[in-house]
C-alpha cells in the first residue's frame, strides 16, 4: 500500500507552526516536500520527523515564534511580518512556479490519458455502431 503523503495543513498542526510558515519553509528548502500535479504540496511524515526536533530547538530559541496564535476552529494562524510583506511586494506571486505551454500541455496529458483515451474509444465505437 503506498505511503499515505501529509497536506500543508496536517504538518502545521503537526509541528504547531502556520501554514504560511510551512509554505515559506518549504519554498527555501527546510522541509523536504513534494508537489502533487505542479501545485499540491505533499510531505512524508518519516522526513518530518527528522527535522521535527530541529524545528522545536527553533522555537526554544526563539520563544516569539513559538506562541502561533490559534483561529477558531484551533488551527494555528500565522501574522505576516514586515519583512514578509517586504519580501512578497518584491517578489511576484508565481516566481517559481510558472510553467511553459509545453508544460501545461505534458501535464494535461499525462494526467488525463485515461479520459482521452476513454473519449476517442467511445466516439471510435460510436462511428462503428452508426455505420453498420
Amino acid at each position: 500500500m503506498p505511503e499515505k503523503l501529509l497536506t500543508i495543513r496536517e504538518v502545521a498542526e503537526y509541528l504547531k507552526i502556520s501554514e504560511e510558515e510551512v509554505k515559506r519553509l518549504a519554498d527555501i528548502g527546510e522541509i523536504p516536500a513534494y508537489r502533487i500535479g505542479g501545485s499540491f504540496l505533499r510531505f512524508r511524515r518519516d522526513q518530518i520527523d527528522g527535522i521535527r526536533p530541529e524545528i522545536e530547538e527553533i522555537e526554544e530559541k526563539e520563544p516569539e515564534r513559538a506562541k502561533v496564535p490559534l483561529d477558531s476552529a484551533g488551527h494555528p494562524t500565522h501574522t505576516v511580518t514586515d519583512l514578509e510583506k517586504e519580501i512578497l511586494r518584491n517578489e511576484p506571486l508565481a516566481r517559481q512556479y510558472e510553467y511553459s505551454f509545453g508544460e501545461k500541455l505534458k501535464d494535461f496529458f499525462y494526467f488525463n490519458d485515461f479520459y482521452i483515451i476513454s473519449a476517442v474509444l467511445v466516439a471510435l465505437l460510436g462511428l462503428l455502431i452508426f455505420m453498420t
